[in-house]
């Protein structure tokens, strides 16, 4: 959904330009309409542009490219400038360059230190934006996205009450999609825009000698922005796919793709924003089978402390021990690789003031009524702090015994006495299989008291109870059901791994919103799509919840996934999936139902939308913070 951008002459606007044609590609419209409105206009170039050696041998026909050339080169990528804003109808006067390094930015903010940011934060303070507009936090380019990182740093040190009201990015080197969603603010541009706007593009004959389709193209004339401390807008296609804190120590779940233009080992990158001179960025080796790698300073090669590395060569968990981060108010992180110039996803802001984390927990009369459904099979020694701490973050907890042999009956009876009522214990015998412990469930939760929201979740400890509000929090905003994703297929047991993603890429096909884990336990169900599942749904063990999730998608419900860690225990031995038969049971299930459609009362629709991602974990607990003698942090709120 977009919103409406309005100016008014109040507005200062301060566009802030990595490279000589950037401002006129991502805001040479917004520029125009803010001088339209009668608001003031400023312009910040980070670098000349002078550090394009491939481009300049193609435009003057030279070879060797040293240093004087490159000054030169930057002088005329300068008067470009110039002329383009010029066109656009921005004073020279209202043009400054900073200086900084091109294709060097990244370094210095990997350098940690107050003398990159004091450019930035000098004109921020001498100006004072109303609207600054930034390269965007996701953009592809090293230099784009390490400028946003130094801009929202010098943002942060300005004095209360000085820092913009309104902050937009902008992306120019992406890759697939634009992201979309309530962050999302889109100008259209008129005919006239577009002919100065083009005039303007057209000043930079430099860049034009390679990039003339590109950079001349009518996608051009619609300009995104990205409200910045918004939804994490690329965070769907980073690498990095969950941030938690588990055990005190931040854990990152990174998930590898193969890509053109980008080969060899991949190193994760964790850039902090802290009291003077204590930011700086760590490196941490992604060399899975070395199992524990040196997390080092980039600014010195020091060892900072050990990562644990848990994963394959596609992804796994990284595990940062909270003794190795730097006192810091916002970490960043990305993955980069050896060779290639681009990166995967630029940067994601995990903790800190903007970052996208975890709904704070409520008070219970403050929540829906939610009711956990805990299914159970001979897994005495994981079930009981399973059901407790679902216990304190539902009303009620239904533990459903489901014929075990072992002493599962009795703990979960253990667990219910102690609990005042709010778990019940349901118990099947014989062994009726999953799906019949859940239908099971479900009935007794809509028979037995209120309940706003369900939640499913596994007795032998493979979720983690505290993202329960998580997942209801999906819910509140209006998804029917909402699937606990698991971040690492590449770490899961080799019999969930296979049927998941054959399972999936297979329904991807017929329903493009399908979730990619079509598998996963740990889901939140909104009643009314309750009261459906209970009347149509067949299954007795594990092909139950696929066919939960088909008749989600024949019917065009909204499905939303929130990312988890899964913690698998002694090789997942506690699991009782029985490879051969039930994936058999899951394709019978699939094939009868794309053959008859949903059962009676499935009814029918489109496919589902595809599901937004979130990075999860409060972290504010995990960032140690030093408190500011001269300054407090202006860093915006999430809107």
């Amino acid at each position: 959904m977009s919103q409406v951008l309005a100016l008014g002459k109040d507005d200062r606007v301060m566009v802030v330009a990595p490279h000589p044609d950037d401002d006129s590609l991502a805001a040479g419209g917004l520029l125009q309409r803010a001088l339209a409105a009668g608001a003031a206009v400023r312009v910040l170039f980070a670098t000349d542009g002078e550090n394009n050696p491939w481009t300049q041998r193609l435009v003057e026909r030279r070879l060797r490219i040293g240093a004087p050339e490159r000054e030169r080169f930057g002088r005329r990528r300068r008067a470009e400038a110039l002329a383009a804003l010029e066109r656009l109808g921005v004073p020279m006067a209202d043009a400054a360059f900073l200086g900084y390094p091109d294709q060097g930015i990244g370094d210095l903010a990997a350098s940690g230190g107050e003398e990159a940011i004091a450019p930035l934060r000098e004109a921020f303070d001498a100006w004072r934006p109303t609207l600054l507009v930034l390269p965007s936090l996701f953009d592809l380019h090293p230099d784009h996205s390490a400028l946003n990182i130094l801009a929202r740093c010098a943002v942060a040190r300005l004095a209360p009450g000085r820092a913009p009201s309104r902050v937009l990015g902008y992306l120019v080197h992406t890759r697939g999609p634009l992201p979309s969603g309530p962050a999302r603010l889109r100008l259209d541009l008129s005919d006239a825009e577009w002919e100065r706007k083009r005039a303007a593009i057209a000043c930079h004959g430099t860049q034009l000698a390679v990039h003339r389709g590109d950079f001349l193209s009518p996608q051009r004339r619609v300009e995104t922005f990205y409200l910045e401390g918004g939804p994490a807008c690329g965070s769907e296609r980073h690498p990095v796919r969950l941030a938690c804190v588990e055990e005190g120590d931040l854990r990152l779940e990174v998930v590898l793709r193969p890509r053109l233009g980008a080969c060899g080992r991949a190193t994760l990158r964790l850039a902090a924003d802290g009291p003077a001179g204590r930011g700086g960025t760590l490196a941490v080796d992604l060399a899975w089978k070395r199992g524990a790698v040196p997390i080092r300073r980039v600014s010195d090669g020091a060892v900072a402390g050990q990562a644990r590395l848990l994963g394959r060569r596609r992804g796994g968990a990284v595990i940062v021990p909270r003794a190795a981060l730097p006192p810091a108010e916002r970490l960043y992180v990305k993955v980069e690789r050896r060779f290639g110039f681009f990166d995967e996803a630029g940067w994601l802001q995990i903790g800190g003031p903007a970052a996208a984390v975890a709904p704070a927990p409520e008070s219970l009369s403050g929540r829906p009524a939610i009711c956990c459904v805990v299914p159970c099979y001979n897994v005495a020694d994981l079930c009981g702090p399973v059901v407790k701490e679902a216990a304190a973050h539902a009303q009620r907890v239904i533990a459903v015994d489901d014929g075990s042999t072992d002493d599962t009956g009795e703990v979960l009876a253990a667990v219910a006495a102690e609990s005042g009522g709010r778990v019940r214990v349901l118990g099947l015998r014989p062994n009726q299989g999953k799906g019949m412990a859940l239908m099971a469930a479900f009935r007794a939760a809509l028979r037995e008291g209120p309940c706003d929201v369900v939640v499913t979740l596994d007795g032998d400890g493979q979720h983690r109870p505290v993202d329960i509000l998580r997942l209801v929090a999906a819910c509140r905003d209006g998804a029917d059901l909402t699937i606990g994703e698991r971040a690492l297929f590449c770490t899961m047991p080799l019999r969930s791994r296979i049927g998941n993603t054959l399972t999936g890429s297979f329904l991807r096909r017929v329903y493009p919103g399908c979730p990619a884990d079509t598998q996963s336990g740990f889901r939140a169900i909104d009643r009314p799509f309750l009261e459906q599942i209970v009347r149509s749904v067949e299954g007795s063990r594990y092909e139950m919840e696929l066919s939960v999730l088909l008749l989600a998608l024949s019917q065009g419900r909204r499905i939303a996934t929130v990312p988890i860690p899964t913690l698998y225990f002694h090789g997942n031995r506690s699991s009782h999936f029985r490879p051969l038969r039930d994936s058999l049971r899951i394709a019978a299930t699939v094939v009868r139902w794309l053959r008859r459609g949903p059962p009676a009362g499935g009814g029918a629709g489109l496919p589902g939308a595809p599901p937004p991602d979130e990075i999860a974990g409060t972290l504010a607990d995990l960032l140690p913070t030093a408190p500011r003698a001269d300054t407090a942090s202006s860093a915006r709120k999430p809107t």
